[in-house]
């Protein structure tokens, strides 16, 4: 691993106390499963733990569980050519050769194949609760973490996960929150984020602006904590935030939008109330109360600072002004 240990960045009560486990974590040779959203840091979350280990100084091994196929299962956990290491020197080893000594990180554990599933649970129990396999003469010693963005219980009941194997692996869970349930963590990840990537790609020292970060409390985050570091180091690169600004408005935008006419469009109630009016004119009062809930809920996050509201729906000051006038919201 690198020399320098990974960073959870973030005071989130949640979060430390993550970071309070990992120490703890970090003297156990036991399994951990990682459960959380993609993009919210679990990788991120198990190499801490291998750094905090003696463990540092050996392999920590990631493998897509994805790129795995039930061919073969037991050939390449032990020694065979693995496709889902992407170290093209270290695929003749098997999956547990590699991360001898070390971890091995099984990434998205709810897409392992079903024989990897049986396979990995004998491994698991070769020696009782240690993370020994016996091979031959050899022994390997390996510390396994899993993560996981499915719901393993769901899996199971589906027949889909070996519940042996999910008992196996769940003896100490983490849950990592999603990105918009710890909003006070914006501002620091994404200094965080403009710092590292400052330095990555030689540039001087730069800050998202309020208008920006302002925009980020309001933005629900599908893709969270990558989607961030993603979207500053965008801006870090071009130097400016238009284009972050523009893709995040219009992204509010249409996932509201597309929640609010879930909500009003009650075909059947429009319909009965319309009589023979033509579909364009039912659509124009729903477009309506759309955007007028969309008002209310722009001046709400602002706290009625219109000038705010303006910049977070992307319009105009003065349209902004001429819309509350117009649908008389106060």
């Amino acid at each position: 691993m690198s020399n320098k240990c990974p960073s959870i960045v973030g005071n989130n009560s949640e979060i430390v106390k993550i970071k309070e486990m990992i120490p703890e974590l970090s003297r156990s040779s036991e399994t951990v499963l990682l459960k959380g959203e993609k993009g919210t840091g679990k990788e991120l979350v198990a190499k801490v733990i291998q750094y905090k280990s003696d463990r540092r100084e050996n392999p920590f091994v990631k493998v897509t569980c994805s790129a795995l196929t039930n061919e073969m299962s037991e050939n390449e956990l032990l020694g065979r050519n693995v496709q889902a290491i992407k170290d093209l020197n270290q695929r003749k080893k098997g999956i547990f050769s590699v991360a001898d000594t070390g971890t091995l990180f099984f990434d998205e554990i709810g897409q392992l194949p079903p024989a990897y599933q049986v396979e990995l649970f004998l491994l698991l129990e070769e020696n009782g609760m240690s993370k020994t396999v016996a091979k031959a003469k050899e022994k390997i010693y390996v510390r396994v973490i899993a993560s996981t963005s499915a719901d393993l219980d769901s899996l199971v009941k589906k027949g889909t996960f070996l519940k042996k194997l999910y008992n196996r692996l769940n003896v100490i869970s983490i849950i990592i929150p999603p990105l918009r349930y710890r909003l006070e963590d914006i501002p620091f990840l994404s200094d965080f984020f403009a710092d590292k990537y400052c330095d990555e790609l030689g540039k001087n020292h730069y800050r998202l602006s309020k208008k920006t970060k302002n925009i980020f409390f309001s933005y629900h985050w599908p893709g969270n904590v990558l989607e961030l570091e993603n979207l500053v180091k965008g801006a870090v690169a071009l130097g400016n935030e238009d284009d972050l600004i523009n893709q995040l408005n219009k992204q509010n935008r249409i996932d509201e939008y597309t929640h609010n006419i879930a909500e009003l469009t009650d075909i059947n109630k429009h319909m009965e109330g319309s009589g023979n009016l033509p579909l364009k004119d039912i659509c124009r009062e729903i477009n309506a109360q759309a955007e007028q809930k969309l008002m209310k809920q722009a001046l709400s996050k602002t706290n009625w600072n219109r000038k705010k509201a303006a910049i977070m729906l992307n319009i105009s000051y003065k349209s902004m002004l001429n819309k509350i006038k117009e649908y008389k919201i106060t």
